[in-house]
């Protein structure tokens, strides 16, 4: 009986032992893989896209969980997923930017309405909704994989009784009109030309005007303390639709896309901002002043401006 209840207490031991070095040399292999794979699968853009992209065929989406903010994303996107992915926010410090000079002028009313043109899954919209400033948002996206995220993404972030999705684009006058989709960055589907040499898909979009769907919802131009616009190129006939929102000097940030605009398109885009705003602002450069709204004429690259 003694000699069984020993041999029974070095087996147990044996076994303890044999688990913690089992423990300790899987903890070990792991930690190696680690080191040796996340360099290449992280470090190196081609195969960590070759990841996503095969998660993205699966229909899979990630949830990044950022803090104050949370997001679902696209894995395939390597634009606004990817950043949200590996660098944890999107153009937020241009949003809070824009906010603080808008706020300094004492012209961001309380209760006011955000309207995000163009919303894609609803990063802008969510950091607004953050921020305390803003009541309630109205967000525009057109396409529909990018609208579901978005919804999702006001879910998850516990805004979806703070926001309405329009699932349209938005244009001078309202109809029908072509989005041509691109395969890698999920934001810049565009209408009026194909935004990839290689993108072959489109949809066919129903085109609002943003003052009349405003109105349909009950949102006052008044109400309305900043709109967001990144249309990617088709910012002269989305700004041809604000109608109210543009006499009365509704502050708005847009992305100038001065290489998709002709000659003429491009000085009657200035010359209608300038009946209204006297300034503008460079948002990606914190140390950038105020410029005359004339200003924008001499832009050449894609910037995001505010005007005020």
């Amino acid at each position: 009986m003694f000699l069984a209840t020993a041999l029974n207490r070095v087996l147990i031991v044996a076994r303890s032992a044999w688990r913690a070095l089992k423990g300790k040399f899987g903890r070990g292999r792991r930690e190696l893989r680690r080191r040796l794979l996340e360099p290449l699968l992280v470090g190196r853009p081609t195969l960590r896209d070759i990841v996503m992209r095969a998660l993205a065929a699966r229909g899979h989406l990630i949830l990044c969980d950022l803090g104050d903010t949370r997001f679902f994303v696209d894995p395939g996107d390597r634009v606004v997923g990817a950043t949200l992915i590996w660098h944890g926010g999107y153009q937020r410090n241009e949003l809070d930017r824009a906010i603080a000079l808008i706020s300094a002028t004492g012209s961001l009313p309380a209760g006011a309405v955000f309207v995000d043109v163009g919303a894609n899954i609803g990063t802008h919209t969510v950091y607004a909704l953050r921020s305390s400033r803003f009541a309630r948002a109205i967000a525009f996206e057109p396409e529909p994989h990018n609208a579901r995220l978005l919804s999702m993404n006001l879910e998850v972030n516990g805004l979806e009784q703070r926001a309405v999705v329009v699932p349209n684009a938005a244009g001078a006058s309202a109809g029908r009109a072509t989005l041509h989709l691109h395969p890698r960055n999920k934001g810049a589907h565009a209408i009026g030309f194909a935004p990839s040499v290689d993108g072959l898909d489109c949809l066919d979009v129903p085109v609002v005007r943003v003052e009349d769907a405003l109105r349909e919802l009950g949102v006052a131009a008044a109400d309305v303390g900043l709109v967001w616009m990144d249309v990617e190129g088709y910012e002269p006939q989305a700004l041809e639709g604000l109608g109210e929102l543009l006499q009365r000097a509704v502050p708005i940030v847009f992305e100038f896309f001065p290489r998709r605009y002709d000659a003429a398109t491009k000085r009657q885009l200035v010359q209608r901002l300038a009946t209204h705003y006297t300034r503008m602002y460079r948002l990606a450069d914190p140390a950038d002043r105020a410029l005359p709204i004339e200003a924008l004429a001499t832009i050449e690259q894609v910037t995001d401006v505010l005007v005020h």
